[in-house]
């Protein structure tokens, strides 16, 4: 009786033997690819990867040599798209997987950052809002979807999408410079009353903030292209002193001054 007891267990132990070496391998294989790394050979980083997905595509390592591949793909070796297949293979296999919303996310930023497709980028930002429970950088996203179609020229879109995120994350730090971009496109647009508002709103509702002199600068210019010559040419005046580019506010006051001469001749 003791020995066919005997038996189960000693399998037991020989199999748990046998998978804790096979975790321990995958382990080193890991390492060794990380150390590759930083020894600066993102070739061989990305052959011992291959390996582990290749001998060992069950483990629980996949997830994260899936992430490091990639990775060494987009940072390293400018393979984007080979990249790209490496994060969407992680979020088909592991879509609730810890790497799995930064997968999405690095997606998104090759497409606008390397690719220049920011048609393409604005579907993978979307998809970071709509797919994933967390809501902690929705904020960032939605300003990023608005900055690819101001990218795109689609200036009416963009202002939709900066107004949105005013409304849907009022607590967010991206406000502010949600509300400069909208009176932006308003000025580039020609609209000239409706900027002039938006520019004097903006210095109310930010009077501390970091945008205050470049709200300021462009408020003068919105005035000076509303023929407010005298107005525009007093904010011109006060930006100086505190605004980092002299050169272009010193220019900029001597035209409005040489205007208003003309104008007065």
């Amino acid at each position: 009786m003791k020995r066919t007891l005997a038996r189960p267990f000693l399998l037991i132990a020989c199999l748990a033997f046998i998978f804790s070496c096979t975790g321990s391998k995958e382990a080193e294989l890991f390492d060794r690819a990380m150390a590759a790394l930083d020894g600066n050979q993102p070739g061989v980083a990305v052959s011992i990867l291959t390996d582990i997905l290749v001998k060992y595509p069950k483990s629980k390592q996949v997830e994260e040599a899936l992430y490091q591949r990639a990775l060494i793909y987009a940072l390293y070796m400018s393979k984007y798209m080979d990249a790209i297949s490496d994060y969407r293979e992680l979020l088909k296999r592991f879509p609730k997987g810890e790497r799995a919303m930064e997968s999405q996310h690095q997606i998104a930023r090759i497409y606008e950052f390397k690719l220049d497709n920011c048609a393409r980028a604005i579907v993978e930002y979307h998809r970071l809002i709509t797919a994933f429970d967390t809501v902690i950088d929705d904020d960032k996203y939605q300003y990023r979807i608005a900055g690819c179609y101001y990218k795109l020229l689609q200036l009416e879109q963009a202002k939709i999408e900066y107004q949105a995120l005013i409304e849907r994350y009022p607590a967010s730090d991206l406000v502010d410079d949600s509300y400069f971009q909208l009176a932006a496109i308003m000025q580039s647009k020609g609209q000239l009353p409706e900027a002039e508002r938006a520019w004097r709103n903006f210095l109310i509702r930010y009077p501390e903030g970091e945008l205050f002199l470049d709200a300021k600068f462009n408020l003068a210019g919105t005035l000076e292209e509303e023929e407010k010559l005298e107005e525009s040419l007093e904010l011109y005046q006060e930006v100086f002193d505190k605004y980092d580019n002299k050169e272009t506010v010193s220019w900029r006051i001597e035209k409005v001054r040489d205007r208003i001469k003309s104008r007065g001749r």
